[in-house]
Formats: structure tokens, sequence, C-alpha cells
């Protein structure tokens, strides 16, 4: 659910009707019933990346690629929105990763505050960002595959690292890598974590949607659903940073809403933060959540 208006409650298959919450989860089988004045739901579709919006007294079916309207007035539907034509959206790791105890495992609150502020541009050329006095001189950047297996590493200075074409072409675009920053005395300045490397038609679609949401965050025009847009979109092209930012400010707008904390969770852990993950994640079930945690 991208956007939640009035009074909107969800009936899971074999369970009761309760009240919806944005960023809920829809199944196939599941029923959503908007009662009252000026109630609706706004549904994002993976499949394809539409949404649909069922208005006031609307009682509808999720299918598998859309709604089905069981009373009410008609629902509205729009085009999709993938850049390329066909797909949609891959499910993104906020809503599927499956949570294990090794998860969890060497959190250190106070090592995590201490790392730096780290800004990354994932198409070409590739940019590094690293905050903090540790890293005005001189820090390296090294770059290994999702088994951790050293692929390259480079030297920035001035907190700043613009990798070249020579060294970024040993890469494959579309591909996802990990990166890790460290000081010149051997100080973890950014943990391990991944990102994808943009093709250049995914870099245009990137700029699109974060020119989008800054254009109607400056007309004090955002609402919910282009929050929950812009994290699908950042999600799939693995902005980790971008992803973490929009997860606070979620929880932030919505301080009670146990689906939030759940992609917040996921998001600290892809970052790299497993102590601000069990932070979350205790958040997360105080608020009543069914989340657990596998051996």
């Amino acid at each position: 659910m991208s956007l939640v208006w009035g009074v909107v409650n969800i009936k899971h298959i074999n369970e009761d009707y309760k009240p919806a919450r944005w960023m809920e989860p829809l199944f196939v089988g599941d029923q959503v019933n908007a009662a009252g004045p000026g109630s609706k739901v706004l549904v994002t579709f993976f499949s394809d990346n539409h949404q649909e919006v069922a208005g006031t007294n609307s009682t509808t079916q999720v299918e598998e690629n859309d709604l089905k309207s069981v009373s009410g007035p008609p629902l509205r539907v729009d085009p999709p929105r993938n850049p390329f034509g066909s797909g949609g959206v891959q499910n993104p790791f906020v809503y599927t990763h499956r949570l294990v105890a090794a998860d969890f495992q060497g959190g250190n609150m106070a090592q995590e505050n201490a790392y730096a502020k780290a800004t990354l541009r994932s198409g070409e050329p590739l940019i590094f960002g690293v905050a903090g006095p540790a890293a005005a001189k001189k820090f390296t950047v090294a770059i290994t595959d999702p088994q951790n297996q050293p692929l390259l590493s480079d030297t920035g200075s001035a907190n700043r690292l613009k990798m070249s074409m020579m060294k970024s072409n040993n890469l494959s675009k579309g591909s996802v890598y990990y990166w890790q920053a460290t000081s010149s005395s051997g100080q973890t300045l950014v943990a391990r974590y991944p990102f994808l490397f943009l093709t250049l038609p995914l870099d245009k679609w990137l700029k699109e949607t974060v020119d989008n949401f800054n254009s109607l965050r400056k007309c004090n025009q955002l609402q919910r659903s282009d929050y929950t847009d812009y994290l699908l979109v950042s999600a799939q092209l693995m902005r980790v940073d971008s992803v973490l930012t929009l997860c606070q400010d979620m929880a932030v707008m919505d301080p009670k809403n146990p689906r939030v904390f759940r992609a917040l969770t996921r998001a600290y852990l892809t970052k790299g933060w497993p102590a601000h993950a069990k932070q979350a994640y205790d958040t997360e079930i105080n608020l009543g959540a069914i989340d657990p945690i596998y051996p």
C-alpha cells in the first residue's frame, strides 16, 4: 500500500479485518475495504509498477496483477511506469529479506555511530564521498564482489574519490558490488555495503526520480506515496544510502507503524549497521509486528 487515506481496513487470508497501514504488503486473495467519507487507498503492483486507487465505500480483492472490485465505485487504474517498457519492480530487500540470527552479530552502536557519512554516485563515473577529518587527506576505497573477493581499490583525498574509467571498466554495469572505505591508518570509515553499478538507462531513471522527488519537496507537495515510489526505485537500484534516509524520514512521519520499522531494520542491515538494525527491529516488535529471526 503506497498511500492510505481515511478509514481503510485490510483482511489477509484466514484473518479478520484490521486497520491498513502505509507500506502494508498485499497478497493474492487479500481484501481491502475503504469506508467513511474521503477514504481511499493507493496500491502499487510490482509486476509492472502500475498503481490502482480504490475509492470511498469500496471493497476490493487483490488478484495476481491487479485489484478486482467486489463492491463500490469503479477503480482508477494508472498505466505502468516502468521506464523500459516491460517488466516490473523487483521485490525490494526492505520487504523480502529473511532475518537470521547472524544478521545481528557483531553490532557495536558506538562504532557504527563513528562511521563517516558516505555518498556514492553509482553511475559512470563512480564517485565516492567520505565525510570527516579522517578522510580529508587520504583514504582508500576497496571494491569486492558479493562473495567478498577483492576486485580493485583506489585512493581518494579531500573526502572524495572520482574513479577513473580505466579502473571502473574492470567492473560490469548492471552488476552488484560492495565497497568500503578505510583511512590511511587502517580505520574503517565506511562499513562494507552493496551498490549497483548503473547502466546509462538506469542512471537516467534514477536522476528523473530524484529530480521529481526534490521538485515536489521544494513545492511542499510531497505525499506518502512519493516516499514509497522513491523507496522502491532506490531499493531496486541498490541505492542503500537513499533507502536508509527515506526509511528514517518515514519512521519520523509514522512512528507507530511497524511496517516502516521492518523496512528500516533491513536498510540498516544492508548498510552494515547491525546494532542500529537491532534497535529498529526491537521497535518493530514492540509495535506488534510478527517478524521472526531464524537460526
